[in-house]
């Protein structure tokens, strides 16, 4: 089987629980590029947080940040999708009220409303910081710029999180829900999700969407899979994720991307 593209999601998938590629994934990655087969990074991160891991790669990606709502390459923006303001400030209401936390991201920008354990956390994992305003100053930035966010992400622990997720299913906002950890509740726009973003870039490369590969282990990742060639899913990824993949491979601290990679691609 041809194999023109390889798609993979980052955290818990290709970088370890250090948050670092392991070396075997980069030799097997880097021999895949050099027999001509285009890598992307399809994540939940934000620009930034996907460059850092495209340098430990050392070799140029293709990017999908957000979820897929923002894809580029390079410095280069292929296409961009966002909420509307009204609806991403009804979602950052819903979460204050009710003890979470609420970031943006739009296009190359990370907007929290201050420093807490949660975006420390992201801090450490993606070696960026992000910008410290109030809703206030966020709606001025967003009037002034003609923007709105990308992706809204609601944070905490995981029962404030998973009681966030039961106050907005309901309300019926044109979103789309997902949760990338059991602390981080994703909201994109209608109609994106990671299988989207690989549709978005067979269409922009001409590869034919039988030529792919996809790795992921949480929910997010099930669009990815479904919609890939052959859908691989890590051995540390959730039940539901398994149940609908092709194949299952060594988990994310095992280089599990390197093993399938090895089996498919006969890499040496």
């Amino acid at each position: 089987m041809k194999i023109s593209l390889i798609c993979m999601d980052i955290d818990g998938t290709l970088v370890n629980d250090s948050h670092v590629v392991p070396d075997e994934n980069i030799k097997a990655l880097r021999k895949a590029s050099e027999l001509g087969v285009r890598l992307a990074l399809i994540s939940g991160r934000y620009p930034s947080g996907i460059r850092l891991v495209e340098n430990q790669i050392g070799k140029e990606c293709l990017m999908a940040a957000n979820a897929g709502a923002y894809i580029f390459e390079g410095h280069r923006c292929l296409y961009s999708k966002t909420l509307s303001v009204e609806t991403a400030f009804k979602i950052y209401r819903t979460a204050v009220e009710n003890k979470g936390d609420c970031w943006f991201f739009s296009g190359e920008n990370w907007y929290v409303s201050g420093i807490n354990p949660w975006v420390e956390t992201e801090i450490e994992n993606v070696s960026a910081r992000p910008r410290v305003a109030s809703p206030e100053e966020l709606l001025e930035i967003f009037d002034k710029t003609h923007t709105s966010p990308n992706k809204a992400l609601v944070t905490g622990t995981p029962e404030t999180v998973r009681s966030i997720y039961e106050i907005l299913l309901p309300m019926k906002l044109d979103v789309r829900l997902g949760f990338s950890s059991p602390v981080y509740l994703e909201v994109t726009p209608p109609g994106i999700h990671k299988g989207f973003a690989l549709e978005k870039l067979c269409e922009l490369y001409n590869i034919p969407i039988d030529e792919t590969i996809a790795f992921g282990d949480q929910d997010l990742d099930i669009p990815l899979l479904e919609k890939s060639g052959i859908g691989i899913a890590m051995a540390n990824g959730v039940e539901a994720l398994k149940k609908r993949a092709d194949h299952i491979t060594k988990s994310n601290n095992d280089s599990g991307i390197a093993y399938a990679l090895k089996e498919i691609l006969g890499l040496i």
